[in-house]
């Protein structure tokens, strides 16, 4: 959808149209680039509204727009471009897709307030740079893009807001919460491997009472919220999904990878009959849609998602961690306070693509993936494989605003394959 087009009919705009027509193709190739020629763009609009209405303009752009006597609301629009203009042009920092989308907003709303102004046929439109590529749709959210951020690497969202656009993100998927508060594991909780990490976190949380009261009234209208919850029964799953069938939740996911205790110890997400129990008395609990989050530490990952599927699960993600261990060969003891932890990072990723892969053959309900995710080509591997939204995790660690990044790239690879909407590289893997 090019929005600027319409001005190649009006020679009365020559002096600046082909300045907007070119900052809106360079959107598609370069987002620094795009954010540059809007800074141009708006520079020769404003000066040949200055010469239309016969007025001298002053020296520079800010005082060119203070002067004009425009209304605040269309004065800081065009000081938005003007300030990230000069830093893209002095390379002060690299901009995102959402930067340049709204340099490109604010300057076509200036060129519609022009052509309202001293236009003849201006008809008016909703601007869009281009069609949402990446926008999608899962178990009845809307998504901006299908990318979230996984449980435990993330904190509760807001400790990232300054890192990431919250809103553009599909989802946060919170820290693990549990029926109580958990003070967890004791000793070292995480230690640096090789491409990862091994974390024994230990599920520490306020607990949902607190969750509910004090921190989802806080974040609720900033994201999707997905929490992910844990439990030692059957009965504690079906607690908190009826505790969190609340506004301001979009989705809860059924961590199952945790001790059944009243079984012996059994994991419930090894054990697909004790994982088609959780999911069927968490679904019979709630309105919301059910994510159940699959662990690989099993021989045949399908047969878990088949049976949770079956009893009602509307989405899957996986993976979750491998167990893993690491020695201190000075001390001869464990390095983690829990001997073993769960190994995530890029180390997995391999793994994580194959069982999302062999997962999306098993069964019909989407699926998120998750597993060692760096960058927009480790995203669309999942998406090839089958998933149909992917989660970062550890990555997060490492560059807080890695969401974003990948966001973008990844709306850049799908514009290289000439695609119109993520969907279209869903399971397309030619195997």
């Amino acid at each position: 959808m090019n929005n600027f087009s319409f001005l190649k009919d009006k020679p009365e705009y020559r002096s600046f149209s082909k300045d907007c027509i070119d900052a809106e193709a360079a959107f598609r190739t370069s987002y620094d680039s795009c954010v540059k020629l809007v800074r141009t763009a708006l520079d020769a609009a404003i000066k040949w509204l200055y010469a239309t209405e016969k007025k001298i303009p002053p020296g520079n752009l800010f005082e060119l727009i203070e002067q004009a006597g425009f209304d605040k609301d269309l004065a800081d629009k065009l000081h938005y471009c003007r300030i990230a203009g000069n830093e893209a042009i002095h390379n002060e920092k690299e901009f995102s897709a959402h930067e340049a989308r709204q340099c490109l907003k604010n300057l076509f709303d200036f060129v519609q307030w022009i052509d309202a102004r001293y236009g003849k046929n201006f008809s008016p439109r909703t601007f869009n740079t281009a069609e949402n590529i990446l926008q999608t749709e899962l178990c009845g959210m809307k998504l901006n893009t299908p990318i979230f951020a996984a449980s435990g690497t993330f904190g509760f969202g807001e400790e990232f807001e300054s890192f990431v656009d919250l809103e553009r993100l599909g989802g946060v998927m919170v820290k693990c919460i549990t029926l109580k508060p958990r003070r967890g594991n004791d000793g070292v909780r995480i230690t640096e491997t090789p491409s990862g990490m091994l974390n024994c976190i230990g599920l520490e949380n306020p607990g949902v009472e607190v969750f509910l009261s004090k921190i989802l009234p806080r974040i609720k209208n900033k994201m999707n919220v997905v929490v992910n919850v844990s439990g030692s029964s059957v009965e504690d799953y079906a607690r908190l999904a009826k505790l969190l069938d609340v506004e301001g939740v979009a989705a809860i996911e059924l961590n199952i990878s945790c001790p059944n205790v009243k079984d012996g110890g059994i994991i419930f997400g090894t054990d697909e009959r004790q994982a088609a129990k959780v999911t069927s008395a968490a679904k019979k609990s709630t309105r919301k849609p059910v994510i159940v989050k699959l662990s690989p530490n099993v021989t045949d990952i399908t047969k878990i998602a088949r049976a949770v599927e079956a009893a009602g699960a509307d989405c899957l993600s996986l993976i979750n961690t491998l167990m893993g261990m690491e020695i201190n060969i000075h001390t001869w003891r464990p390095t983690l306070g829990n001997i073993t932890g769960g190994l995530s990072g890029g180390a997995i990723k391999p793994i994580a693509v194959r069982m999302v892969w062999q997962v999306s053959q098993a069964v019909k309900v989407p699926i998120i993936g998750m597993g060692g995710i760096r960058s927009a080509s480790d995203a669309a591997e999942f998406f090839l494989a089958g998933a149909s939204a992917v989660a970062i995790g550890t990555s997060n660690f490492a560059e807080p605003s890695i969401t974003m990044k990948i966001a973008d790239d990844l709306e850049k690879y799908l514009r290289s394959c000439g695609l119109k909407n993520i969907k279209e590289l869903i399971g397309k893997l030619k195997a």
